[in-house]
């Protein structure tokens, strides 16, 4: 029999050199004190830790324009891989990658576009993530 754990271990050790925190907005104002103002709430941290994260591209073709004619386009997506052990990521938490193998991802953050897919057999998370914005200089 296959043994999970260790190939979970693998994955984690070769797949997974990057560091991330992950946010949710959690939507109330909150009260400044300093001064009296309602201010937006500090989001809430979900996963701060190891990940990887790959890039995807999918060529889809779609009917654009008044004239119907197909047009074809090819889509960026981000794919990040976390611990088996990671809390479930939602829809629009974002994503900021805080170290990276490649230091031009280090400061870009994404938003968690679909819910994270499940498996038979699991051995690691994966979310679809898009790019959201990045830094000056990243």
């Amino acid at each position: 029999m296959l043994d999970l754990r260790g190939v979970a271990r693998f994955a984690e050790r070769h797949l997974m050199s990057d560091k991330v925190l992950v946010t949710r907005e959690v939507g109330e104002d909150v009260l400044d004190p300093a001064t009296g103002a309602l201010v937006p709430a500090p989001p809430l941290v979900v996963h701060s830790g190891k990940a990887g994260l790959y890039g995807h591209q999918e060529r889809i073709r779609s009917k654009g324009g008044h004239e119907g004619a197909w047009v074809e386009e090819v889509r960026a997506g981000y794919r990040l891989l976390l611990p088996l052990d990671a809390p479930e990521l939602r829809e629009d938490d974002t994503v900021e990658i805080v170290e990276a193998r490649d230091k031009q991802a280090a400061g870009r953050t994404y938003r968690v576009a679909a819910l994270g897919e499940v498996s038979s057999v699991p051995v690691l998370r994966t979310v679809w993530l898009e790019e959201h914005n990045r830094k000056a200089g990243a």
